[in-house]
């Protein structure tokens, strides 16, 4: 989901004033809510430094404690003809759009109204988390894809919005325009020059997408079980300008279905609404 010009994915982030919404990183990790596992103890594997089950009743959004609602499409620097504001579907806070399902799932749904351009058709949401993460941590999240369709843009991501050294992981990213092969991309700038990719085919069941992030690189798998070799490896400072190395650097977790774009074009052809589940977020 990089943002083809520095600026843009810090436009999607609250600003950190006072009374507003804290810009992520600015949270501790919070308690798992009411009915959510206990943590794993030295006996039964890792201790979640940060979980979200998304065990709320049905309709809620979810917990704003841990999670920000992006109000709005982040504008793009220079932008392409795809990548102007009314080649892009809205996103929106309202529980139509993001809301807990009550069966232990997080919903993520993009919708197709009345309207002329994609701008006044199509609305989706995204959300960013309100905990980072540094280097020496695995994140793993079970997804479901129910949006694989014309126009939509899902992924599941890994943000650092600093516009120096900024820089995204996209643990799982597919792309509704018909051209641009699905998988797993690390990007060292925000601008999308500098990146290593992974191409494989990404589906609509059920999968747990991890990768752990060490000293010595980041490595990614679907599925995970125990013994299992990563399918995609990314060295240390195999690309230009890694930050991920960089002393006090982290990155918060990112869910969202973009309409339109240049990830998605043209969503006429496509079936909505189409949505996105998300059962569970782990990081140890």
């Amino acid at each position: 989901m990089f943002m083809f010009g520095l600026g843009a994915a810090a436009a999607a982030l609250p600003a950190a004033t006072a009374h507003a919404q804290p810009v992520p990183g600015d949270i501790p990790p919070v308690p798992a809510p009411p009915g959510a596992p206990a943590p794993p103890t030295a006996d039964t594997g890792p201790v979640f430094l940060f979980q979200e089950e998304f065990n709320g009743p049905a309709g809620a959004p979810p917990d704003p404690a841990w999670w920000f609602i992006v109000p709005e499409r982040e504008t793009i620097k220079n932008p392409v003809e795809w990548d102007k504001p009314y080649n892009m579907g809205r996103y929106v806070t309202d529980q139509e759009h993001v809301f807990q399902d009550g069966k232990g799932n997080l919903v993520i749904r993009a919708t197709r109204g009345p309207g002329t351009t994609i701008q006044e058709k199509y609305a989706s949401a995204k959300i960013i988390g309100n905990w980072r993460g540094g280097i020496g941590t695995t994140w793993e999240a079970r997804v479901k894809l129910d949006c694989l369709t014309d126009g939509a843009w899902p992924a599941f991501w890994l943000l650092n919005d600093n516009p120096v050294r900024g820089g995204e992981v996209d643990l799982i990213e597919w792309y509704g325009n018909n051209d641009w092969p699905s998988g797993t991309t690390v990007h060292a700038r925000l601008d999308g020059t500098s990146f290593a990719t992974d191409r494989h085919p990404i589906d609509n069941a059920w999968h747990t997408w991890r990768m752990t992030w060490l000293p010595t690189g980041m490595y990614f798998w679907k599925d995970y079980q125990p013994g299992m070799e990563p399918f995609f490896t990314v060295p240390a400072n195999s690309i230009d300008d890694w930050p991920f190395n960089d002393p006090g650097y982290t990155l918060a977790p990112v869910f969202n279905i973009a309409v339109g774009g240049s990830g998605g074009r043209e969503p006429a052809g496509g079936t909505y609404p189409a949505q996105m589940l998300i059962d569970w977020i782990r990081v140890f």
